[in-house]
């Protein structure tokens, strides 16, 4: 009797589409929530660059009778070249450059490298980083006469922002922003430049409209509620309005829209204000 012929083991072409077509299924429903994990871990690891940042602040102040770093200072700096900018003022206290960027932009290559020369001044990539202090919560030296603030002094200390994620236009960021102006964003022009805007495009674009933010007291959080989220390219007219028609002449009650949003209590005690240098 002869041998029946043996089948062969192999697939026919119909199980082979369907393998695919689930593998297909599988990697339709599974990459984006990949993409979302990472996302995620992104966001974690900025919050804690955020949080590593205001534990310095708050040893600096330590170390100058309670008073915080600036985001600035111009003019002679320890060996009379230049000025210093929060990077430099900080580094004895973070050990690490890399803390001033926010994860979900990354950190760019940055020409010439980042050369860090003793006790003078390092270089313009000293005012890089998307991770930006707040005028608003530090102050800036030679721009406006006035000292920085004092821990102690402040009547909202768990409140006050001192630094936030920031995005602009430049992909190396931005040192510091303004205080109040950027608590308006304009949802309709992005494209804007950076300051004052760059916490809200941050918050916008990167982070579901909530800024990682760290508080003078030292704590991190992810804020929310802090925008006034503009439909029209009014930012910038009603900050000024209000500046123009009341803080200037030192009337502080809203006349506008934003104002009315930025001069609710929670929301004001987060940005900080130029006139009163306990708030």
């Amino acid at each position: 009797m002869s041998n029946p012929t043996k089948r062969k083991n192999a697939f026919t072409l119909i199980e082979l589409l369907v393998v695919i077509a689930i593998i297909a299924i599988l990697a339709a429903i599974l990459f984006p929530v990949f993409a979302q994990a990472k996302a995620s871990a992104k966001r974690s690891g900025t919050l804690s660059n955020v949080k590593q940042l205001a534990l310095g602040v708050n040893m600096y102040a330590a170390d100058y009778d309670d008073m915080v770093n600036l985001t600035w200072q111009n003019g002679d700096w320890m060996s009379g070249i230049n000025g210093a900018y929060a990077i430099q003022l900080l580094y004895p206290y973070t050990k690490n450059i890399d803390l001033y960027w926010d994860l979900m932009g990354g950190i760019p290559n940055i020409a010439g490298g980042r050369p860090m020369n003793g006790g003078e001044f390092w270089g313009n990539w000293t005012t890089t980083g998307t991770i930006g202090f707040s005028n608003g919560g530090m102050t800036v030296s030679n721009v406006w006469p006035r000292p920085g603030r004092v821990i102690s002094s402040q009547e909202h200390v768990s409140e006050l922002m001192i630094l936030s994620s920031t995005r602009g236009n430049d992909p190396l960021g931005m040192a510091f922003f303004t205080e109040t102006q950027p608590s308006c964003y304009n949802l309709t022009q992005t494209s804007r430049d950076a300051d004052p805007q760059s916490p809200g495009y941050a918050a916008y674009s990167w982070h579901n409209k909530t800024l990682p933010s760290g508080i003078m007291d030292g704590h991190a959080v992810s804020a929310k509620g802090m925008f006034y989220w503009s439909s029209a390219n009014d930012c910038d007219a009603q900050t000024y309005q209000w500046w123009a028609d009341k803080s200037s002449q030192g009337d502080y009650t809203p006349n506008n829209a934003w104002s009315t949003h930025y001069l609710t209590p929670r929301v004001l005690n987060f940005w900080g204000t130029w006139w009163d240098g306990t708030k």
